[in-house]
Protein backbone atom coordinates (compact mmCIF):
# COMPACT_ATOMS: atom_id res chain seq x y z
CA UNK A 1 0.00 0.00 0.00
CA UNK A 2 2.95 2.34 -0.52
CA UNK A 3 1.91 5.80 -1.73
CA UNK A 4 -1.77 4.99 -1.21
CA UNK A 5 -4.01 7.97 -2.00
CA UNK A 6 -7.64 8.06 -0.88
CA UNK A 7 -9.91 9.95 -3.29
CA UNK A 8 -13.32 11.11 -2.10
CA UNK A 9 -15.68 12.19 -4.85
CA UNK A 10 -13.90 9.88 -7.26
CA UNK A 11 -16.94 9.09 -9.39
CA UNK A 12 -17.61 12.74 -10.25
CA UNK A 13 -16.25 14.34 -13.40
CA UNK A 14 -13.22 15.91 -11.71
CA UNK A 15 -12.71 12.95 -9.42
CA UNK A 16 -12.44 10.55 -12.34
CA UNK A 17 -9.78 12.75 -13.92
CA UNK A 18 -7.87 12.87 -10.62
CA UNK A 19 -7.92 9.09 -10.30
CA UNK A 20 -6.61 8.77 -13.85
CA UNK A 21 -3.76 11.21 -13.23
CA UNK A 22 -2.74 9.49 -10.01
CA UNK A 23 -2.80 6.07 -11.62
CA UNK A 24 -0.70 7.30 -14.55
CA UNK A 25 1.86 8.54 -12.02
CA UNK A 26 1.95 5.08 -10.40
CA UNK A 27 0.20 5.98 -7.17
CA UNK A 28 -1.94 3.34 -5.56
CA UNK A 29 -5.48 4.70 -5.35
CA UNK A 30 -8.35 3.88 -3.03
CA UNK A 31 -11.73 5.43 -3.80
CA UNK A 32 -14.34 6.25 -1.17
CA UNK A 33 -17.70 5.35 -2.69
CA UNK A 34 -21.22 4.57 -1.54
CA UNK A 35 -21.73 1.83 -4.13
CA UNK A 36 -18.65 -0.19 -5.07
CA UNK A 37 -20.46 -2.15 -7.78
CA UNK A 38 -21.34 1.03 -9.67
CA UNK A 39 -17.86 2.42 -9.18
CA UNK A 40 -16.35 -0.74 -10.66
CA UNK A 41 -18.03 0.16 -13.94
CA UNK A 42 -15.71 3.20 -14.00
CA UNK A 43 -12.49 1.89 -12.51
CA UNK A 44 -12.56 -1.90 -12.72
CA UNK A 45 -9.75 -3.49 -10.73
CA UNK A 46 -7.37 -0.55 -11.12
CA UNK A 47 -8.20 0.88 -7.67
CA UNK A 48 -9.13 -0.25 -4.18
CA UNK A 49 -12.64 0.40 -2.92
CA UNK A 50 -13.69 1.74 0.47
CA UNK A 51 -17.44 1.74 0.92
CA UNK A 52 -18.57 4.72 2.94
CA UNK A 53 -19.52 8.37 2.94
CA UNK A 54 -18.00 11.58 4.19
CA UNK A 55 -21.34 12.10 5.94
CA UNK A 56 -20.88 8.89 7.97
CA UNK A 57 -17.73 9.30 10.11
CA UNK A 58 -17.77 5.65 11.23
CA UNK A 59 -17.04 4.54 7.65
CA UNK A 60 -14.01 6.80 7.32
CA UNK A 61 -11.73 5.14 9.87
CA UNK A 62 -11.21 1.90 7.91
CA UNK A 63 -10.90 3.89 4.67
CA UNK A 64 -7.82 5.64 6.08
CA UNK A 65 -5.78 2.52 6.80
CA UNK A 66 -2.41 2.77 5.05
CA UNK A 67 -3.27 6.06 3.38
CA UNK A 68 -0.52 8.62 2.75
CA UNK A 69 -2.72 11.42 1.42
CA UNK A 70 -6.38 12.31 0.94
CA UNK A 71 -7.80 14.12 -2.07
CA UNK A 72 -11.32 15.47 -1.62
CA UNK A 73 -13.25 16.28 -4.79
CA UNK A 74 -16.75 15.93 -3.39
CA UNK A 75 -19.62 18.15 -4.48
CA UNK A 76 -23.38 18.18 -4.70
CA UNK A 77 -26.05 18.81 -7.31
CA UNK A 78 -28.75 19.41 -4.71
CA UNK A 79 -29.29 22.79 -3.03
CA UNK A 80 -31.54 21.20 -0.38
CA UNK A 81 -31.96 17.82 1.27
CA UNK A 82 -29.51 15.35 2.78
CA UNK A 83 -26.87 16.15 0.13
CA UNK A 84 -27.19 19.94 0.37
CA UNK A 85 -23.99 22.05 0.38
CA UNK A 86 -24.02 22.45 4.16
CA UNK A 87 -23.72 18.69 4.50
CA UNK A 88 -21.38 17.86 1.62
CA UNK A 89 -19.12 20.90 1.42
CA UNK A 90 -18.87 21.61 5.13
CA UNK A 91 -19.82 18.65 7.30
CA UNK A 92 -18.42 16.09 4.89
CA UNK A 93 -15.12 17.90 4.44
CA UNK A 94 -14.85 18.41 8.21
CA UNK A 95 -15.48 14.72 8.84
CA UNK A 96 -12.92 13.66 6.25
CA UNK A 97 -10.25 16.02 7.62
CA UNK A 98 -10.91 14.85 11.19
CA UNK A 99 -10.64 11.21 10.17
CA UNK A 100 -7.39 11.85 8.30
CA UNK A 101 -5.96 13.66 11.31
CA UNK A 102 -6.99 10.90 13.71
CA UNK A 103 -5.42 8.26 11.45
CA UNK A 104 -2.14 10.14 11.15
CA UNK A 105 -2.53 10.84 7.44
CA UNK A 106 -0.11 13.70 6.77
CA UNK A 107 -1.42 15.19 3.53
CA UNK A 108 -4.79 16.50 2.33
CA UNK A 109 -5.78 18.24 -0.91
CA UNK A 110 -9.21 19.83 -1.18
CA UNK A 111 -10.90 20.91 -4.39
CA UNK A 112 -12.94 23.96 -3.47
CA UNK A 113 -14.06 26.77 -5.78
CA UNK A 114 -13.02 30.21 -6.92
CA UNK A 115 -15.19 33.02 -5.50
CA UNK A 116 -15.87 31.31 -2.16
CA UNK A 117 -15.12 34.55 -0.31
CA UNK A 118 -17.61 36.48 -2.46
CA UNK A 119 -20.92 35.73 -0.77
CA UNK A 120 -22.76 38.00 -3.19
CA UNK A 121 -21.74 35.89 -6.19
CA UNK A 122 -24.70 34.33 -8.08
CA UNK A 123 -23.36 30.82 -7.47
CA UNK A 124 -24.17 31.30 -3.82
CA UNK A 125 -27.87 31.22 -4.67
CA UNK A 126 -27.40 27.43 -4.97
CA UNK A 127 -27.88 26.48 -1.32
CA UNK A 128 -25.27 29.03 -0.13
CA UNK A 129 -22.71 26.69 -1.63
CA UNK A 130 -19.85 29.20 -1.58
CA UNK A 131 -20.40 29.98 2.09
CA UNK A 132 -20.35 26.30 2.97
CA UNK A 133 -17.29 25.60 0.84
CA UNK A 134 -15.46 28.35 2.70
CA UNK A 135 -16.47 26.83 6.03
CA UNK A 136 -15.16 23.49 4.77
CA UNK A 137 -11.87 25.13 3.82
CA UNK A 138 -11.58 26.65 7.28
CA UNK A 139 -12.24 23.31 8.95
CA UNK A 140 -9.37 21.81 6.95
CA UNK A 141 -7.07 24.72 7.81
CA UNK A 142 -7.82 24.22 11.50
CA UNK A 143 -7.11 20.48 11.33
CA UNK A 144 -3.33 20.74 11.49
CA UNK A 145 -2.91 18.66 8.33
CA UNK A 146 -0.45 19.62 5.58
CA UNK A 147 -3.20 20.86 3.31
CA UNK A 148 -3.49 22.38 -0.14
CA UNK A 149 -6.76 24.03 -1.15
CA UNK A 150 -7.28 24.37 -4.89
CA UNK A 151 -9.99 26.78 -6.04
CA UNK A 152 -10.72 26.13 -9.72
CA UNK A 153 -12.83 28.37 -11.90
CA UNK A 154 -15.85 27.01 -13.76
CA UNK A 155 -15.16 23.42 -14.74
CA UNK A 156 -15.22 22.20 -18.34
CA UNK A 157 -14.71 18.83 -20.01
CA UNK A 158 -12.23 20.17 -22.56
CA UNK A 159 -8.95 18.25 -22.98
CA UNK A 160 -6.19 19.29 -20.62
CA UNK A 161 -3.09 21.12 -21.73
CA UNK A 162 -4.88 22.99 -24.52
CA UNK A 163 -4.66 26.47 -22.98
CA UNK A 164 -2.45 28.48 -20.69
CA UNK A 165 -2.70 28.36 -16.92
CA UNK A 166 -2.98 31.09 -14.32
CA UNK A 167 -2.55 30.62 -10.59
CA UNK A 168 -3.26 33.39 -8.10
CA UNK A 169 -4.14 33.88 -4.45
CA UNK A 170 -6.62 36.08 -2.64
CA UNK A 171 -9.73 34.97 -4.55
CA UNK A 172 -9.32 37.74 -7.10
CA UNK A 173 -9.60 35.85 -10.38
CA UNK A 174 -12.36 33.91 -12.10
CA UNK A 175 -12.71 32.05 -15.37
CA UNK A 176 -12.95 28.46 -16.56
CA UNK A 177 -10.63 25.49 -16.43
CA UNK A 178 -10.54 21.96 -17.77
CA UNK A 179 -11.20 19.24 -15.19
CA UNK A 180 -8.15 17.49 -16.60
CA UNK A 181 -6.00 20.52 -15.80
CA UNK A 182 -7.34 20.55 -12.24
CA UNK A 183 -6.41 16.88 -11.94
CA UNK A 184 -2.90 17.66 -13.19
CA UNK A 185 -2.59 20.38 -10.56
CA UNK A 186 -3.57 17.86 -7.87
CA UNK A 187 -1.09 15.28 -9.10
CA UNK A 188 1.80 17.77 -9.14
CA UNK A 189 0.88 19.49 -5.88
CA UNK A 190 0.69 16.22 -3.99
CA UNK A 191 4.40 15.87 -3.20
CA UNK A 192 5.39 19.50 -3.76
CA UNK A 193 6.20 21.11 -0.42
CA UNK A 194 5.80 24.56 -1.98
CA UNK A 195 2.04 23.94 -2.00
CA UNK A 196 1.77 22.91 1.66
CA UNK A 197 -0.54 25.16 3.72
CA UNK A 198 -1.54 27.17 0.66
CA UNK A 199 -4.78 28.17 -1.00
CA UNK A 200 -4.85 29.19 -4.63
CA UNK A 201 -7.17 29.85 -7.54
CA UNK A 202 -6.49 28.28 -10.92
CA UNK A 203 -8.00 29.05 -14.33
CA UNK A 204 -7.15 28.57 -17.98
CA UNK A 205 -5.94 31.50 -20.05
CA UNK A 206 -6.27 31.88 -23.85
CA UNK A 207 -3.66 30.23 -26.03
CA UNK A 208 -0.27 28.93 -24.91
CA UNK A 209 -0.87 25.18 -24.63
CA UNK A 210 1.13 23.86 -21.72
CA UNK A 211 3.13 20.70 -20.98
CA UNK A 212 0.51 19.13 -18.73
CA UNK A 213 2.60 16.41 -17.14
CA UNK A 214 5.97 18.16 -16.81
CA UNK A 215 6.83 18.75 -13.16
CA UNK A 216 9.08 21.69 -14.07
CA UNK A 217 6.12 23.54 -15.53
CA UNK A 218 4.04 23.09 -12.40
CA UNK A 219 6.95 23.97 -10.15
CA UNK A 220 7.25 27.28 -11.98
CA UNK A 221 3.55 27.96 -11.35
CA UNK A 222 3.75 26.94 -7.68
CA UNK A 223 6.94 28.87 -6.96
CA UNK A 224 5.16 32.15 -6.18
CA UNK A 225 2.69 30.65 -3.72
CA UNK A 226 2.63 32.02 -0.19
CA UNK A 227 1.37 30.06 2.84
CA UNK A 228 -1.99 31.05 4.32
Amino acid sequence: MANMILVAGATGGTGQQIVGKLKSADYAVRVLVRDAAKARDLFGDSVEYAVGSTLDPATLTPAMIGVQAVVCATGTRNPVGDDRPERVDYEGVSNLAAAAKAAGVPRFILISSAMVTHSEHPLNNFGRVLDWKLKGENALRASGLAYTIIRPGGLTDQPGGMAGMRIDQGDKISGIISRNDVAAAVRHALDNITTYHTTFEIVNTPGNPHPLDRSEYWQSLFAALKPD
